[in-house]
C-alpha cells in the first residue's frame, strides 16, 4: 500500500473506509486479512475491486445464513451438512445438486454473504489488519463488489450502532443517577460488601472509565455532562471511602445500623409487598434495589417459587452474581420442577458463563415439560450446531 495506509496496522488508528478506498485507488490485487481475538475475516481484491470474502465465524457461513433467512429449511440444512461432512464438497455445490437453490439464486446469496461479511467489519472497533499481494484462487466464486456502495452502507450501520450504544449508555446513566442517593458505596462501585481491595479498585477503574465526563464532551445531549459530573463525584467518593481501611470500617458500622433499621421496618411489610416493590425496581432497571426487596420476599415466604425465580433474574443482570443467580433459580426449580421457564433461565445463566454443555442439559429439560418452548428450541439449535 502507499501513502498513509501501511500494509498492516491497528483498526483503532486506521479507518476501514480509508483502507478500502486506498486499495481501490491503487487497483490492488491481494488479500486484506483482519483479526480480532478469535475472529478472522478476509477480503479478496482484484484490480482494486472486492471479489470475495471469507470468515471463520459460524454466523458468516452460507448454510447458516440461508437457514436464518428462511431460504432453506432445517431438514434441508441438516441433509446438505451430512453430505458436506461425508464428501467434502463445497456447500454451495451440494445445495444446487439437491435442488434447494438454482445457480442464479446461489449467485445472489453468495454475493449477499460476501457483502455482509465486509459490512460486519465496519462494526469492529479494535483488531488488526494486514494486506498481502496475491492472485485470487481459481476455486473462488469471484464477484465484483461495489466498494463505494459498501462503504456508504457500512458507515451508516456504524453510525446506527453508535447511536444505539449511546442511547443504552444514557439509559444506564439515568438509572444510576436516579438511584444514586439510595445506593450504598458498594452498590455504586458494583461490588459485594466483602469485596477485597483489589476487587474494589478494579471495579472503580471500570466505573470511572465508563462515566468520566471527559469522554462525552462532544455528546449531543448537553445535560449529560452535569449528570456525569454528579455520578463521577459519587463514584470517587465511594472509592475514596472503601479504599481506605479506617474509613471503610467506619462506613461499614454506619451501613450496618441502616440495614438493621431497615430490616426492623421491613418486618411490618408482607412478602407480597416486598415482591411487588422488587418488581417495580426491576422494571426501572434498578437491579440492585430489586435484589434487596426480592431477597426479603424469599426470606419471608421461602415457599414461593416465583420469588426465587425473579431474584435469580435480577441477580443475573448484575456482574459477578451468576453463582447467586444459579442458586436462586435452583431453589425455584426445587419448588416447581415442572416449570419449563426456570430451566430455560438456568440454561441461559450457564450459557452466559460459557458452560455450554450444562446449558444444553437445562434446555433439554425445559422441552421435557414444554416441548413447544421456542426459547429452548432456538438455543439448543444454536448449541448443537
Amino acid at each position: 500500500m502507499k501513502n498513509e495506509i501501511p500494509a498492516k496496522g491497528d483498526l483503532r488508528y486506521y479507518n476501514l473506509s480509508e483502507i478500502l478506498t486506498n486499495l481501490k485507488k491503487y487497483q490492488k490485487t491481494g488479500i486484506l486479512a483482519f483479526e480480532n481475538k478469535d475472529a478472522r475475516k478476509s477480503i479478496f481484491f482484484k484490480g482494486g475491486n472486492a471479489v470475495f470474502a471469507s470468515s471463520n465465524q459460524e454466523e458468516d457461513r452460507l448454510g447458516n445464513i440461508l437457514l436464518n433467512e428462511g431460504k432453506i429449511t432445517t431438514e434441508q440444512f441438516d441433509e446438505s451438512t451430512k453430505i458436506l461432512k461425508k464428501t467434502g464438497k463445497r456447500h454451495r455445490a451440494i445445495l444446487i445438486e439437491l435442488g434447494y437453490l438454482t445457480p442464479s439464486e446461489l449467485f445472489q446469496e453468495v454475493k449477499n454473504q460476501i457483502e455482509e461479511m465486509i459490512l460486519s467489519l465496519f462494526l469492529w472497533d479494535e483488531g488488526t489488519f494486514i494486506f498481502k499481494e496475491a492472485s485470487p484462487s481459481s476455486e473462488l466464486i469471484t464477484l465484483k463488489i461495489e466498494i463505494e456502495d459498501l462503504i456508504r452502507e457500512g458507515v451508516g450501520r456504524k453510525e446506527s450502532k453508535k447511536k444505539e450504544v449511546q442511547d443504552f449508555f444514557i439509559k444506564k446513566a439515568n438509572v444510576l443517577f436516579t438511584n444514586i442517593n439510595t445506593l450504598s458505596y458498594y452498590e455504586i462501585i458494583g461490588v459485594d460488601v466483602g469485596a477485597s481491595p483489589s476487587e474494589i479498585k478494579k471495579a472503580y477503574l471500570k466505573m470511572a472509565r465508563n462515566f468520566h465526563p471527559d469522554r462525552y464532551q462532544n455528546f449531543p445531549d448537553s445535560s449529560l455532562q452535569d449528570m456525569l459530573k454528579t455520578l463521577f463525584s459519587s463514584i470517587n467518593e465511594a472509592y475514596n471511602t472503601l479504599s481506605d481501611k479506617i474509613k471503610r470500617e467506619e462506613y461499614d458500622k454506619i451501613l450496618l445500623k441502616k440495614i438493621t433499621k431497615k430490616d426492623a421496618a421491613s418486618g411490618k411489610i408482607s412478602a407480597e409487598e416486598q415482591f411487588n416493590r422488587g418488581m417495580d425496581e426491576y422494571r426501572k432497571g434498578n437491579f440492585w434495589g430489586a435484589v434487596d426487596f426480592l431477597r426479603w420476599a424469599t426470606r419471608k415466604d421461602p415457599a414461593k417459587a416465583d420469588y426465587w425465580a425473579y431474584l435469580s433474574l435480577s441477580l443475573s443482570k448484575i456482574s459477578r452474581r451468576s453463582k447467586e443467580a444459579e442458586e436462586a433459580i435452583l431453589k425455584a426449580i426445587e419448588l416447581e420442577s415442572y416449570n419449563a421457564g426456570y430451566y430455560v433461565h438456568l440454561g441461559t445463566i450457564y450459557l452466559q458463563a460459557g458452560l455450554n454443555k450444562r446449558a444444553v442439559v437445562q434446555f433439554e429439560k425445559a422441552l421435557v415439560w414444554d416441548p413447544e418452548n421456542k426459547k429452548a428450541q432456538k438455543e439448543l439449535e444454536k448449541l448443537k450446531k
